[in-house]
This record gives structure tokens, sequence and C-alpha cells, in this order.
């Protein structure tokens, strides 16, 4: 096995030796690493003389190259002696790098001790001397001289005279001077580059004899002019770069041997004029370059480049052009690459590109176009980009694209644009990337479907890349929406957008990016996001940059937080990517500089205030009560009050729609607490009095929506038991508060610890609540602490319940002699109802009811009310002005005693009774008795649409908010108001003695042919009707104007 492996290695080596074909050799003054046949290069290093200073470092690479670097200008006398040879045999390349030239003398040695065959390319750099023949006749097959980068001057005309097979000299960079006849030796010569070498005239003849050239290169020398017969000779020269020298115009027969010619480089020169005919000889001409001449050339020649048929590319960049001739193509049917960008260009002839049918790329930036010619591109059918940007353009018609129907690129930015035809872009529906920024464009075009306003771009289907930054843009157009399926690049920042909404975030395609920074946008809405992306279960790859914009940070910006704050739909992160970057509030004021990024959906809440200022609004701007926010969480409305020196709560609220309402008063003034059946208070769920003076609780402040109550640090020293029992079984409160208050510990006090103590969970800080005395936490108490007992209070207890048995016998016996009297009085004060009976306490009454209402519901009172109310088993007996009214007696008082003898008063409201002075007179009346006997005598029949109740008198809509009423039109009216009707045991009355049937026209003639009833009242009774009187004379003197009434006649 070992010896296999030896074998291996001494094959490989002996391969590696026989790839490299070269040897170390045994110098004494040399050093090489001889002891690695597989190296690819060699590092030869030899000194001369005594000094390892001046040396000589050969890299070679085998068949390849060897570079020869000369370190402090060695002797080459000593180095070209050396033996035996080295036998490199057939080179690509020799190089010499700071070293002495040869001379004759040694340039035979050194060739016979490197051994070199066949030689490609010399290259001579930054040597030390004069340059001779001798040096280079010792390589006699180089091809390719390079001699750059020397200081050569003055060479001899023989220099390269025996080199016969030279294709190519570099001697650019040289300051050589070349002596007539120079290149008589090298005819072989293809590629001759003689750039920077500050040469002012070229010899005559010069290159006469150089038949095989193809490439010359004078550039950046000091030209001036050029003798017309300077190229003479030159019919194979292809390529010829003059650009960079002082021309300032050529010769007209310049090129006139130059059959061949198909490059042309004339940059950077002084030309002021061209010669017409230029390239007439140059039929081959393939592309000519023009770029920043240093003067202006203000003008061409008519038919410069007409016919060239095989010109491809013309550039005149920075040639200062004033105008172009409208013959300056004609015939160039080949050219595809045109650019005449950043010149003075103000208008362009409108046929100069007719010919142009094969044109690819046309460039006419930075002019000063102002308008271009109609069909200016009609036969340029094979453009693909076209940039018109940095111009005056102000508008594109319907006409000035017309044939670019291949066209994928267009830019079109910084120009003047302000409008764009509706139909400009019909005609590129090949267009790919279109380039509009800064502009003026609003892309107004009056036409709209169903998703919104269409954009000019919208016959651009292919359109895949649209920048439209820096113009007056509003709104998201429909067909970028809808139509654009391709589109990837929206660029819309620094435009004039205000407004963005879901629907204008609705693109159709599946990968885009839309850049809305810098635009004016202050609301953000995406209230239908959600519903949109609900079915959007694969991810899209669309994105919304919405940075810097002064976002307004109001109730609307909730669903744009929730989307933030990941709290929608998964699937709408799939729809939509909205990147907020940085950017914050900037208004409102208490909302500025906060980032929406680090804003929560859940907690924001925005400030409202009503529109104008109302009487008792605590939201009313400029002064109102309380500041007052909304939370759309919950939907709940926040009132701040707190630390507002109020005396006493808001009169009413308005709801603005929420859902519930959380109302803070707390450090306030306040000795009651508010009301819940106010106005808006019934959606108040979260109540806060504390630190208030507040000294008593009443059931007016239980609601049934109320869930938190904060009463601590009052004055409150004991609730009633009615209230405890209410929050402990009927009541929604979860938190409730009591502690720092004054709170009484006595026997009276015992249901106030039962409730604490079987509450606890929903009372914070109840070791807080302490009594009065002593210091002591309620809750710690037992009901033996709380109230002590003895046998003394035994005794009493039972004394006074034997007093009570006494005091119940004597009041048995005073009930049954005084019943009928008792009985009124309890009906009156509302005590004891169970035992009374309504028939008993208004048998005296001579109707069951009196119909209060305008003449001008008269039909609908005798056809329908009356008609079937004194009808059936068990008809009514009614009072009707019409009918039971005495001629002549004052109004007032017929008023005043219907509603007295009557036991119910059916007031039918509608706009006419609205309207009806002795209307309100009634109602007044019958209300006033039903206060001053407690008992609910009134009933409202609601007849047509009266309205909002805000509009009513104050004592009728105060009625309505807190008693309910019978509608006209409800399908269970007739029930709902015989119910509340008086119930008789028997019926009885003229009226109800002979039954009516169904004929209406009889029931009108009972009541017309029915004569008045007079009753007689005693003195008592007429003094009670004559106070009601009063009062209502009162009432009505305030505010209204005496009328007659309309309809008063029986």
């Amino acid at each position: 096995m070992t010896f296999r492996l030896l074998l291996l290695l001494l094959l490989l080596l002996a391969l590696g030796l026989l790839v490299s074909g070269f040897e170390c050799p045994p110098y004494r003054q040399c050093t090489c690493p001889s002891d690695d046949p597989g190296l690819l290069e060699y590092q030869l290093t030899c000194w001369t003389g005594n000094s390892s200073t001046h040396t000589f470092e050969l890299s070679i690479t085998p068949h390849k190259q060897i570079t020869v670097q000369c370190y402090n200008s060695p002797d080459w006398a000593e180095f070209a002696s050396l033996e035996p040879s080295l036998k490199l045999g057939d080179l690509q390349a020799l190089v010499f790098r700071d070293c002495l030239t040869l001379g004759s003398e040694h340039s035979e040695k050194l060739a016979n001790l490197l051994g070199i065959g066949q030689l490609t390319s010399l290259k001579i750099a930054r040597f030390n001397g004069t340059l001779a023949r001798d040096d280079l006749r010792v390589y006699p097959s180089v091809k390719k001289l390079y001699l750059s980068d020397n200081q050569l001057g003055d060479v001899s005309v023989d220099l390269l005279r025996d080199l016969r097979s030279l294709e190519l000299l570099d001697l650019h960079n040289t300051n050589i001077r070349l002596p007539a006849g120079f290149f008589d030796n090298a005819t072989t010569l293809r590629a001759l580059e003689l750039g920077i070498n500050q040469m002012r005239q070229l010899p005559a003849g010069l290159f006469d004899e150089l038949r095989n050239l193809k490439l010359l290169n004078i550039w950046k020398n000091g030209f001036r002019k050029l003798e017309p017969d300077v190229f003479r000779g030159l019919k194979k020269l292809e390529t010829l770069d003059l650009n960079q020298n002082q021309l300032q115009t050529l010769p007209a027969e310049l090129f006139k041997d130059l059959e061949n010619l198909e490059l042309v480089n004339l940059s950077l020169n002084n030309f002021t004029s061209l010669p017409r005919g230029l390239f007439r000889n140059n039929p081959k001409l393939v592309s000519v370059k023009l770029l920043s001449n240093k003067r202006n050339l203000t003008e061409l020649p008519a038919g410069l480049f007409a016919n060239l048929t095989n010109l491809k590319s013309v550039v005149m960049t920075r040639a200062g052009l004033l105008s172009l001739p409208e013959d300056l193509f004609w015939g160039a049917t080949n050219l595809r690459n045109l650019s005449i960008d950043r010149n003075y260009l103000a208008s362009l002839p409108q046929k100069i590109f007719q010919n142009s049918t094969e044109l690819y790329s046309l460039s006419l930036s930075f002019n000063v176009l102002d308008e271009l010619p109609e069909r200016l591109f009609e036969y340029a059918t094979k453009l693909s980009k076209l940039d018109l940007s940095n111009n005056r353009l102000t508008s594109i018609n319907d006409h000035t694209l017309i044939g670019l129907e291949s066209l994928r690129t267009l830019n079109m930015e910084n120009n003047c644009l302000s409008f764009i035809h509706l139909e400009a872009f019909s005609f590129l529906g090949n267009l790919r990337v279109a380039r509009f920024a800064n502009n003026r464009l609003s892309l107004h075009t009056g036409l709209y479907d169903i998703f919104g306003h269409i954009s000019p771009f919208h016959n651009c289907h292919s359109l895949e890349e649209l920048y439209l930054a820096h113009n007056n843009v509003t709104e998201m157009h429909s067909d970028w929406l809808v139509s654009n399926v391709r589109l990837r690049e929206l660029d819309l920042k620094h435009n004039a957008f205000n407004y963005l909404e879901t629907e204008d975030l609705q693109f159709i395609s599946s990968s885009l990016r839309v850049d809305l920074r810098f635009n004016n946008i202050s609301r953000l809405v995406l209230t239908s996001l959600e519903l949109i992306a609900s079915n959007q279960s694969a991810p899209r790859d669309v994105t919304v940059e919405i940075d810097d914009n002064p976002i307004r940070c109001d109730c609307e910006v909730y669903e744009l937080l929730r989307y933030l704050n990941g709290d929608m739909h998964p699937f709408v992160q799939n729809y939509v990517h909205l990147k907020p970057g940085k950017l914050s509030c900037r208004s409102p004021e208490y909302m500025r500089g906060s980032q929406l990024s680090e804003l929560k959906a859940k907690s924001l809440k925005c400030l409202v205030e009503s529109e104008q200022p109302r009487p008792g609004d605590p939201c009313s701007p400029n002064g109102g009560a309380c500041t007052c926010w909304q939370r759309p969480e919950d939907k709940a409305l926040l009132l701040d009050c707190a630390a507002r020196n109020l005396s006493r709560a808001p009169e009413w609220i308005d709801a603005r729609g929420a859902a519930r309402i959380e109302l803070d008063l707390r450090v306030n003034r306040l000795v009651e607490p508010p009301s819940m059946y106010k106005k808006g208070y019934e959606k108040v769920t979260s109540l806060n009095l504390s630190r208030n003076r507040i000294s008593f609780v009443d059931e007016r402040l239980l609601s049934p929506n109320l869930k938190t109550l904060l009463l601590d640090g009052n004055e409150l020293s004991s609730i009633d038991a009615k209230i405890l029992e209410k929050l402990s079984n009927s009541s929604k409160i979860s938190k409730l508060t009591l502690h720092d208050n004054p709170w009484r510990c006595d026997c009276s006090s015992r249901e106030l610890l039962s409730f604490v103590q079987s509450n606890f969970l929903g009372i914070p800080d109840l070791l807080a609540i302490k009594c009065a005395q002593g210091n002591v936490s309620l809750a710690e108490l037992s009901i033996d602490e709380l109230c002590p007992g003895s046998n003394r209070l035994l005794v009493l207890a039972c004394s006074l319940l034997g007093l009570c048995g006494l005091l119940l016998g004597c009041a048995a016996a005073l009930f049954f002699r005084f019943q009928r009297q008792l009985k009124v009085w309890l009906y009156s004060k509302s005590l004891c109802l169970c035992l009374l009976r309504e028939d008993e306490l208004d048998r005296d009454k001579s109707y069951d009811a009196f119909i209060s209402y305008s003449h001008k519901d008269e039909e609908f009172v005798l056809k329908e009310l009356v008609a079937k109310l004194e009808d059936g088993p068990k008809p009514y007996r009614l009072c009707i002005h019409i009918r039971d009214w005495l001629a002549g007696e004052w109004i007032p008082m017929q008023i005043a005693r219907s509603v007295e003898e009557s036991r119910r008063t059916i007031v039918v409201l509608s706009p006419n009774f609205i309207e009806s002075v002795w209307g309100r007179m009634e109602f007044q009346a019958a209300h006033k008795q039903a206060l001053s006997e407690k008992r609910a005598r009134l009933i409202v029949v609601v007849y047509g649409e009266i309205g909002p109740t805000d509009e009513l008198e104050p004592e009728l809509r105060a009625y309505l908010q807190t008693n309910t009423y019978v509608k006209w039109g409800d399908p269970w009216f007739w029930q709902k108001l015989r119910y509340a009707m008086p119930h008789k045991r028997d019926c009885s009355g003229p009226l109800l003695e002979q039954r009516p049937n169904e004929n209406l026209a009889i029931v009108s003639q009972r009541i017309v042919a029915e004569k008045p009833r007079v009753s007689f009242m005693d003195e008592k009774q007429n003094q009670k009707l004559l106070e009601t009187v009063k009062g209502i004379n009162r009432n009505f003197a305030a505010n209204l104007e005496i009328r007659a009434p309309q309809c008063t006649t029986v």
C-alpha cells in the first residue's frame, strides 16, 4: 500500500513538470522556489553586483506571460549574461516595468536568456531611457505593442520597422512626436491609439500606408483643425475617435475616403458648425456621438444624417442645439436610438421622424419644449422608450402620441403638465412604465364609473409602474383600482390627497406598492375594511405607505388603530399592508405628536362638542359645564365634569347616538345627586359623585342601566332601607364606593351593615367605610355591637305594641263611622288603594269621560271615538262640547265643569290640538284635577304625527315623557282605551238606554238631538270649580292671547 502511494506521488510530480515545462535554473545570484513543482506561477529573483537592492523579479507563468519588474534600475549586463537559457518557448505576453532600456548590446542576450519563441504581446511600462529600434527588433512576431504612459518624446522613424506582424499599437499618454513616414512600415496595423499626446497637428500623409487600419483614436489632443486629406486612404477604418479636442468645425471632405466608417465620436469639442454632407460618403455609418460640446452648435446642416440606412444610434447630448432641420433623419430608416437631450430645443419639426420606422429609444429630455406637434410620432410605430422629461410641456392632446402602440416606457417628469386629454393614451396599450412626477396634474377627466373618477391612463391595460409624485392628484382613480391588473408600483407621494377610505384600497392587482407619503391626508376611514377583506384567505402583496401625512386623530382613526393593533380579522392583513412608518397625529391639539404605532384603539377617546351652544347642554362649545369625549371601542360618551365647581348636575344630556354614558362629577359642590329620569340619564352606566357634599340618596339616583356608582368622599350618614334593597335585588350596580363618609353607626344602620357585608365584592375600600364616631370600620362591626339590646328596651317595645293595638281598634271604629269620607281621602293620598273601589269614589260623576279635541278633528271624534264608546254591551256616557255645553255660558267655566263632572278626560292630541288655545286649556284643567286627586284621570290619544316633543308646551311635554298614551292606529288601540276607561258594574245613562246601531248617521243625529244636561252643585263643589277656573286663567294669561273658540255653538 505504501509503495503504491509513493508511485502515485512520483507520477503526479512528473505530470506537474511536464505541464509547466519550467525548471528553476541553478543561477548563483538568483532564488527560485524549485521545491514545489505544482506551482502555476514562479518567482525568480536575481540581483546584480554586491547589492541585493538592485534586483530583477521575474513572475513566470509558463506558456502564458512573463513580467520583469526592476527595482532600483539594475544593470542588464550581468543578468543578460546568465546561463543556461530559461527556454520559455512561445508566450502570449512579455511585460517590462520600471526598467532601463536594453540597447542593442543587451537586447539579443536577454532574448537568448529567456528563450522565447513566438511572442504575441509586448508591454514596456515606465521605462528609463530612449526607446530604439534595437529594443524591439528581437521580437519580430509581436502583434500587440503597448507603450502607453511613457515619455517617448521624439522617436526614430524606423522604430517599428522590424515588427512586420504588428496589429495593435498603443501610444496614448506618451507625449510622442511622430515624424513623417513613421507608420510606413506598419502596414499590418489594425488599431492605433494616439490619445492624450498633446498633438496640435498631424503630418501630411501620416496614415497613408495604414491601409488595414480599422480603429483610430486621436482623442484628447490639441487639434483645432484637421486637413481635409488627413485620413486619406483609410478605406478600412471603422472606428474614429476625435473627442476632447479643440475642433470648431470639420472639412466637408474629411471622411471622404472612410467608406467603411461605422463609429465616429466627435464629443467634447468646440464645434460651432458642421458642414453639409459631412457623412455622405459613409454609407455604413452606424453610430455618431456628439456629447458635451463646449460651444453652442445651435443648428445642424440639413440632411446631415439623411439616407444613412445603416445608422442606428445618434447621441447629441449637450450639443448646444437650438433647432433641428426637418429632414435631419429622412432616409435613415434603421435608426433605433436617438438622444438629443440637454439642448435648447423649443420646438420640433412635425415630420422629422417620418422615416424613423425602426426607432426604438428617443430622448428629448432637458430641452425647453412647450408643445409637441400633432402626429409627431405617427410613423415611429416601434418606439419603445420615450423620454420627454424636464421640458416645459403643458398639455397632451388626443393626437400627440398617435402611432406609439409599441411604447413601453414614457417619461414626462418635470414638465408643466396640467392637462391630459381623456383619450391621449388610447394608443398606448403596451405601456409598462409611465413617469409623470413633478407636474401640475390633477387627472380630472370628468368621466366616472361606479368605482369613481377615470384617469387618462384608463387605456393603458399593461401598465406596471405609474409615477405621479409632486402633482395635484386628490383621489384614487377607478382604473388604478379595477383595470390595471399588472400595476406593481403607484407613486403618489407629495400630492393633494386629504381623505382616504376603504374603497380607495380595493386594488385588483395582487402585487402592488402604493406610496401616499407626504400628502395632506387628515382622514383615513377604514370602516368597511373587514367586510371587504372577509374572503381574502390567500395573502396578497399589496403595500400602502402612509407616513408623513397630517392625520387627524379623532374618532375616525379608530378603525385604523384597530388595523395597526392587529385587532381586525386576520384576513385584513392578507388583503392590504398599511405601513405607517413614524406617522403621528397632527390634530387635534391634545393628540398632536402622538405616534399611531403607539396608540391603542381600545383606549382611544376623542373630544366632541355641540355644533351650536344650547342652554343646559354640558357639551356646548365655549363654556360648557363638561368636557365631552367619545370612546369608539364601546360607543360610549364620556362627560368629564370633574372639578368644575358645579353646584348641580347637568339638566340633560345629548347622548349623540352613544350606547352608554359615563358621567364624572367628582370634586364639585353637589348637595344632591342627579335624577336619572332626566333626558339622557337613562344611558348612564357609570356615575362618579366622589368628593361632593351629597348628604342623601333617593330612588331617583337609581336606573336600570347604572353599573358603577361612586359615592365616596361625601356627607352621607345613612341610606334608606328601600334604596339598599333595590341595590341588592334589582340594581345592576357592580361597583359601589361608600368610604370617606360620616356614617352613623347605630340601630338605624343595621340594613346598611347587612348590605355592606353581603356585597363586599362590589364595594372597593370596604374597610375605609367608617363610623363618624370612633373611626371604626363599619364592615367589622356585628349587629350586637351596632345595636346592643336590654330588658328596658324589651318592656318599651311591648308597651308600644299594646298601644298600637288600642289605636288600631279605635281606627277600625272610626272607619266604619266615616267610611265614605275616609275612602275619598285615602284614594286622594294614594293610600290603601286595595281597600277602595273607584266606582264608589266617582258615584256622583255625571259622565264617564269628557272628550277634549280640536274642532278640525271633529269627524274623527264623532265617527270613531263617540260612535264606538257609546255603543256595545257596556256603553259609556260621554261629554262633548257640541252636545253637552250650555249656550252663552262662560267657556272656562264649562271646561272646568266638564272635567269635574267626568271620571276621565280623553285628550285627542293632534297637530290641530297643539295649535288650539282652548284645547290646551282643557288639558290643563284635566291635568290639574289628576294632580290634585293623585289619580289617573287623563287619557291621551295621539292622532297623527305631532312632531318632536321638545317643541310642545312644557306641561304637555313633561306629561308625555312620564306617562303612557294610546296611539291611533295601534292594533290594540280599543283594548287599551277601554282598559283606561272607568270599570263599572252596571251601565246607565240616557245615551245607553237606546243602543245605537253601526249607522254613523244615526249616531250623529242623536248627538245633535240630545239636549244639554244641566246639573246643580252645592256650594262646596261650586267653590272648587271656581278655583279651577281661576287656575286655568292664570296659566293661560301669562303665555297665550285669549281668542274666541272657533266652534262653541251647541
